[in-house]
């Protein structure tokens, strides 16, 4: 432990010694050589102060430095290596800093970032650590917008005011409602004959061209006597009739069908409603305008092939003697056309496989139809779904390798399958699942036993399911985190999900097949994986623990759909890790891990234009800014929303390479919708380069993968349309 120079000094025996300063042989012994061979250690001389004296006032330390400097609050206690400097924050680089023989814990914001586009950029506290950054500000100081950050798509909103939700904005800013207390009330509504009430605020009340809304009530309700598709209208339809299914929101509108069914055998009657943009409701009743007399409700679900759909089966209706009439409800959020399918068919019962205990027998090679439009809900799965689900087993005499497919028949919803071992019913019993337009489920030699499949949906639909077997076969080298293959850093390999089935639960993506590769660090490193995928797959990269057993073994990871998938963590411990690949269509990839020594990031305090922009080191770094209070300095090829002709606020940072390299511009975590040029010199700001340009939004930051010649580069960092904020900026120069 070296001195701490800051401490008062006492002298003892013509040794000068500081106040509570531990005494170690080894210091003592140097005091001892210093005294012999020049008197007195002086305890201002001990380590010169690098800052300079500008005033008697405190630093942000909240003391005075020598001669009344400021105390420098990144400082610690002394030190000879960096083993000897942790704070305790998880958000501070922590190493010697042996100019001073003194710790530094310097702060990196870029530690304390979480997923969470609207809550802002987080800040990395000098003594308390993490802390929240002000949330995303949103607004655009007009009283005629509803400002707003929606987290899912990770980009602010700024509509036009519409009290009542009709989408129709307030006609005193501009829209065309003339009511905007009342959801009935808009220019978009047909004008309602008959009600003294200007519902399409022309300013007019009753007027020629309006509309009595068809089918409306039980008094005049469409008549359907046989199976078929039936057009029907809500426009103008009043809401009469509650169910236990209704759609979410106001307005709610409402018409009425009357199944009629001749004398004969009971039957069963399935109601499918199909709106493109409204949800939307079906129920069958005993009698109408009775609420108590309801046979069976479908709910609103998002349908597959877009838009929103709702089925229900009322099961036995009929009379062998009589005619019967049924009336049907169909209920819209707002007012929407309907394609109503109406299918009368033989009574059947419930189907009964609804739990392990009452499983049906599939055979391997036959096809089965899960008809899950009444199921209910038995067995918990990673697949998510909304749907009931229904149960089947099939039992291996032998080893296999086993496929499961399911396909939904009418495409009203994607299924989602479960393949269970003996146990079945326990959340641990899942052996894999999946959810997609057509789902699969891959499975290398499954010993021989029971095996169960639970079947379900995101919406609605009839499901056709196959088991298919065939020999076992040998996983993969790379198909599991033991034993997986060295994936090099900054080299990029092809990734094969052939023969690969999904087995590395981590909680990243579900349903995906994976594949794994082992990744060594030799020392504390920043790690940038870059995954490009194929196109309309759904992947996933993430950086593990080697054991990659459970969800607390994940390290980092991204899923998307925009090629390529990126995930980065700064200051990853050395050791080994395992990098994983996941795709949900089991399409090719390009994985590449980038690799630095780890390093505390770099603040452009200014780097506003040529005259004080930022030197990057030849190997690259980690840097971070805020172009809110910068000026717009230089155009972008990529910036096509428009605006002023240099655009956003911008700053600027200079890359001089000795010979050809790979390099990597990432803006991951940044808190606006970002754009990185990339200009070539000599002289500043230089001329973009092909393809050297790169503007997102939502969640999707700039990214740019370049191979560059020796020379001098200038790297803009930018906003997209006029956007300025916190950005992060990611460089890695490699060998190309």
């Amino acid at each position: 432990m070296m001195p701490d120079p800051s401490a008062p000094c006492y002298s003892f025996g013509g040794m000068a010694r500081r106040a509570h300063a531990p005494i170690l042989f080894g210091v003592a012994a140097l005091a001892a050589g210093l005294a012999a061979a020049g008197g007195a250690v002086s305890c201002k001389g001990d380590v010169p102060n690098p800052y300079a004296t500008t005033s008697s006032s405190t630093g942000a330390g909240g003391a005075g430095g020598e001669g009344g400097a400021p105390v420098d609050p990144q400082l610690g206690g002394p030190c000879v290596d960096d083993a000897q400097c942790d704070d305790g924050l998880s958000c501070t680089f922590d190493a010697c800093d042996h100019t001073v023989a003194r710790c530094r814990f310097k702060p990196d914001d870029s530690l304390c970032q979480n997923p969470v586009y609207c809550d802002g950029v987080e800040r990395c506290d000098q003594k308390i650590g993490c802390q929240p950054g002000p949330p995303k500000d949103c607004g655009d100081g007009n009283v005629c917008t509803i400002d707003a950050c929606v987290e899912s798509t990770k980009t602010c909103t700024n509509v036009p005011r519409d009290a009542d939700g009709d989408g129709d904005p307030d006609a005193h800013c501009g829209g065309g409602d003339c009511n905007d207390l009342d959801p009935t009330v808009s220019s978009l509504t047909p004008e309602i004959c008959g009600n003294q009430i200007d519902d399409n605020c022309n300013g007019a009340v009753d007027e020629s061209g309006c509309i009595t809304p068809a089918h409306d009530s039980c008094g005049n309700p469409l008549v359907i006597t046989q199976s078929g598709t039936y057009q029907l209208d809500t426009g103008g339809a009043a809401f009469d009739y509650a169910t236990s299914c209704l759609p979410m929101g106001t307005p709610l509108r409402d018409v009425v069908a009357a199944v009629e069914l001749a004398p004969g055998p009971l039957v069963d009657v399935v109601a499918t409603a199909h709106a493109l943009t409204n949800q939307v409701s079906v129920a069958f009743a005993g009698q109408c305008g009775s609420p108590g007399t309801e046979l069976s409700c479908g709910a609103s679900f998002q349908a597959a092939n877009g838009g929103f759909v709702a089925k229900t089966r009322a099961r036995g209706l009929g009379d062998a003697a009589q005619t019967k009439d049924y009336p049907l409800y169909v209920t819209t959020f707002k007012s929407s056309p309907i394609a109503l399918d109406i299918a009368i068919v033989p009574a059947a019962p419930k189907p009964t496989n609804e739990t392990c205990g009452t499983a049906l027998p599939i055979t391997p090679g036959t096809a089965v139809v899960a008809d899950l439009v009444d199921a209910s809900t038995d067995l918990e799965s990673v697949c998510a779904h909304p749907t009931g689900d229904l149960v089947y087993s099939f039992t291996l005499a032998a080893d296999s390798d086993v496929d499961v497919y399911a396909t939904s028949i009418d495409g009203d919803g994607q299924p989602s399958v479960s393949l269970r071992d003996a146990g079945c019913a326990l959340p641990t019993d899942e052996i894999a699942c999946d959810v997609d337009v057509a789902s699969h489920i891959f499975r290398h030699s499954l010993s021989a036993g029971t095996y169960y499949i639970s079947v379900a949906a995101t919406a609605p639909t009839s499901v056709s399911v196959d088991v298919v077997l065939s020999p076992p076969t040998t996983p993969p080298a790379d198909e599991t985190c033991a034993g997986a293959p060295v994936l090099a850093p900054n080299t990029t390999i092809p990734v094969s999900f052939v023969h690969h089935q999904d087995d590395l639960a981590l909680g990243c993506i579900v349903g995906a097949v994976d594949a794994a590769h082992e990744l060594d660090l030799t020392e504390k490193s920043d790690v940038l994986l870059v995954s490009r995928t194929s196109q309309g797959d759904t992947a996933a990269v993430e950086l593990a623990l080697p054991a990659c057993a459970a969800p607390t073994d994940l390290v980092a990871c991204t899923l998307g759909s925009k090629s390529p998938v990126r995930a980065q963590k700064r200051a990853v411990p050395a050791g080994a890790y395992r990098v994983i690949s996941e795709s949900s269509l089991g399409q090719d990839q390009q994985l590449t891990a980038f690799v630095r020594k780890s390093a505390p990031a770099t603040i452009a305090t200014f780097a506003d234009a040529c005259s004080d922009r930022l030197v990057i080191p030849s190997g690259g770094g980690f840097f971070q800014g805020n172009t809110a209070n910068t000026t717009a300095d230089f155009p972008a090829g990529c910036d096509n929303a428009g605006g002023m002709a240099f655009g956003a606020p911008d700053q600027l940072l200079e890359l001089d390479l000795s010979a050809k390299k790979r390099v990597v511009l990432d803006m991951s975590g940044s808190g606006y919708n970002t754009l990185v040029d990339v200009r070539q010199g000599p002289s500043c700001p230089g001329t973009e380069v092909l393809g050297g340009c790169s503007a997102a939004v939502s969640s999707s930051k700039s990214f740019l993968d370049l191979t560059l010649e020796a020379g001098t580069y200038f790297i803009q960092v930018d906003g997209l349309g006029g956007d300025s904020g916190p950005w992060f900026l990611n460089v890695f120069v490699v060998d190309p």
